[in-house]
């Protein structure tokens, strides 16, 4: 740490307040958390005080972790686990365990490859801590291993998973007296084997999940709801027969036949049953070409060829379309479903017609100039979320580009300009492309142009992009995306020059922050270029002196915030230049911003700054020291904490009146030493606490943490 934090602490001592809050409250409010029921063969290790204490802050640094970036959240996901192995205590660890597998599983999309290697092993400390739970928690514990099996098939780890999903078959038998929760473990297993690609272990678990729920669900939503994910999971692994016999036990009203017992037909296509499926479907074709009502019908139609279609056999489901009179947007969807399954089917002459087809409608509709545009949900909006849910995006651009349907060809223009097919590009976009966006228009030609030069350019043809920028006087911005991508080819005199006209532009803007703003830009892409920026900085600083007043610069300064995202140590350096770091409005504002985007380092500059008065200066130190644990680093926090400690001890005798605000302060320091691993210390430093009722409270509490 940079600043003498122990020197700015001091002014901390002379103002303490009395709080609005008392010690008594603070802890009442974090006591508040119900106690699990444990086993009565369960590794008991806590009081049952003790229990309520660690579950509540277990579960308060849960919270914490949700919020937290990915990369920070599986190393708190791995403190937990190690500290729940430590205490070994049963209830305390299926908590953790519940905790732990489901922020995992929201969240295991949105986690990079490289991230692979460390979510296993926080899987396999899963593992290693649910197997040997006791009988009592068979429930918990077969869906920590279920889901955990899941999770190790996102990640090509089908060995561990098949072996994790063995444990927790073993684990269901234990599941008794509760045959909602049975069948629903069952059904979960059959999820599980699926994604391992095990069909014959899917069937299983669905066969018993079928057999519980016939004998022992009396519950009519929960009977409904089950048979119908048995159903659906059953076509999943090709067993028709086995669909068509669960759905005999489900009233009509329960699902629609449209689609159920077409997907069913389908997976009798697939079984190699052609025979079966005819019969299946020839009642329900015609029964929709019954329905009297047009748009019911086609409705009806567009359900057939939509479930029919996956299973290949693209000759009826045309067949189907055909039956359609009208070219709107439910034979489109229609269409895009044939095309796309004729690619999964190898069928290139299939696709080709049907595309055609399909833009032949789109066109006959008059769609095109609305074709994705702010009140198109009916055309565009359907076909995108069925593109999305199914793969289907190839065909739906094949539309785009067919239309040129100026709304959405960004999408189109930027698959062709990320494979190099420049030419083609060219040839599709629009003079002028007016987009509509929110309520306005815009014309997004010359934007499109440019991302077509600068592609070129890095593809080794730069003539194209001189041209393009060649005329800019004004944008400045658009000069300096230029400049970069002149940079990123070695082309560094053009480059230059794009600097310097982009410099000259912007010393002759006056309007402030524009001006600011403008310059800020610039040194930022300057400091990425690695060329020198001090010229342009000192602008800056000057520019933001021209308000006299503290206040005012600050504001200044913190807009152009942004800018220098990728630079934080520059944009402290125009704060210092500019005095602003020990400006209370600057310190705060920028302190609480380094705050919410998780910077401890930045935060901890405006320590002794940040806040109108001692207290809130103390409160701002105690949050940088949070933070710091969230994010694992003890070690600083700890420094920082003792430095706390020693101010408060030295305040002098004219703030003992504030003993009330005093006593909330040494609580509050308590409470985070106890987090950093010192219990020992936070038991001393409790002491402080008055009056005594709180004092021992907050003792016990601490206790709850020794080892």
């Amino acid at each position: 740490m940079n600043i003498n934090i122990q020197h700015k602490l001091m002014m901390l001592t002379r103002c303490l307040r009395r709080a609005k809050l008392s010690l008594a409250l603070i802890i009442a409010s974090q006591l508040i958390y119900s106690v699990p029921i444990y086993a009565a063969d369960a590794r008991i290790t806590i009081s049952k005080a003790c229990r309520v204490e660690l579950t509540g802050e277990s579960t308060r640094r849960w919270n914490e972790i949700s919020g937290m970036s990915l990369t920070d959240r599986l190393s708190a996901i791995t403190r937990e686990l190690e500290n729940a192995q430590r205490r070994g205590d049963t209830s305390f660890t299926t908590q953790t365990l519940d905790f732990a597998i489901k922020t995992i599983t929201t969240q295991i999309q949105s986690l990079k490859q490289q991230d692979n290697p460390k979510l296993s092993t926080i899987l396999d400390q899963i593992v290693v801590l649910a197997k040997p739970l006791p009988s009592g928690y068979s429930l918990g514990k077969t869906y920590v291993l279920t889901e955990s099996a899941i999770a190790y098939a996102q990640i090509a780890q089908s060995s561990k998973g098949k072996q994790t999903l063995q444990l927790a078959s073993e684990s269901v038998s234990g599941i008794r007296n509760t045959p909602k929760d049975l069948v629903a473990a069952h059904i979960r297993l059959a999820e599980g084997w699926i994604a391992l690609n095990q069909p014959a272990e899917a069937a299983s678990s669905l066969n018993y999940g079928f057999e519980q729920t016939i004998k022992n669900l009396t519950d009519t939503y929960a009977r409904r709801e089950s048979l119908s994910q048995i159903v659906n999971l059953y076509l999943q692994i090709y067993q028709p027969t086995k669909a068509l016999e669960v759905l005999k036990q489900l009233s009509p009203q329960d699902y629609d036949p449209d689609i159920t017992v077409t997907q069913i037909a389908a997976a009798y296509v697939k079984a190699r049953d052609p025979v079966k499926a005819k019969q299946l479907l020839d009642p329900l074709l015609k029964a929709a070409l019954a329905t009297k009502d047009v748009e019911q019908r086609e409705i009806k139609l567009m359900n057939l060829v939509l479930h029919y279609a996956p299973s290949g056999d693209l000759g009826r489901s045309q067949q189907i379309v055909s039956q359609m009179k009208r070219p709107n947007s439910f034979r489109a969807r229609s269409w895009l479903t044939i095309a796309a399954e004729s690619r999964k089917f190898n069928q290139p002459e299939i696709r080709k017609q049907v595309i055609a087809r399909l833009v032949a409608d789109a066109k006959a509709a008059k769609i095109a100039d609305q074709f994705g545009g702010r009140f198109d949900n009916e055309w565009y909006g359907e076909m995108s979320n069925l593109s999305t849910t199914r793969g289907y995006q190839p065909e739906l651009k094949a539309l785009i580009a067919e239309l040129r349907a100026v709304n959405v060809l960004g999408i189109v223009l930027k698959d062709l300009i990320a494979n190099k097919q420049l030419t083609t590009a060219r040839q599709i976009l629009p003079r002028p492309m007016i987009v509509q966006i929110d309520a306005g228009y815009f014309d997004e030609t010359d934007r499109w142009l440019d991302n077509i030069a600068i592609a070129a350019l890095e593809d080794g043809q730069p003539q194209d992009a001189e041209a393009t920028i060649a005329g800019e006087k004004t944008d400045v911005r658009r000069l300096l995306r230029f400049a970069q991508a002149f940079h990123r080819r070695g082309n560094v005199a053009v480059a230059d020059q794009l600097f310097t006209r982009s410099q000259v532009i912007a010393n002759s803007i006056s309007a402030l922050p524009t001006a600011i703003t403008t310059h800020a830009a610039i040194a930022n892409t300057l400091i990425s270029t690695n060329r020198p920026a001090d010229q342009v900085l000192n602008r800056i600083v000057t520019l933001i002196q021209t308000e006299k007043a503290l206040p005012q610069q600050a504001q200044l300064l913190l807009s152009i915030s942004s800018e220098f995202a990728a630079t934080p140590s520059t944009y402290f350096t125009l704060a210092e230049k500019l005095k602003l770091l020990q400006q209370v409005d600057f310190a705060t504002l920028a302190g609480n911003q380094a705050i919410a985007n998780r910077q401890p380092e930045e935060a901890s500059r405006f320590i002794g700054y940040a806040g109108r008065n001692s207290s809130e200066k103390f409160d701002f130190a105690l949050r940088v020291v949070e933070l710091n644990l969230t994010q694992g680093n003890f070690t600083k926090a700890r420094s920082l904490l003792n430095i706390l400690i020693q101010t408060l001890r030295n305040a002098s005798e004219s703030s003992l009146a504030a003993i009330a605000e005093r006593s909330r302060l040494w609580g509050r320091i308590a409470l985070n030493l106890v987090r950093t691993g010192d219990a020992k210390t936070a038991i001393a430093i409790a002491e402080n606490v008055t009056p005594s009722p709180e004092r021992e409270q907050l003792l016990q509490r601490l206790r709850c943490y020794q080892d």
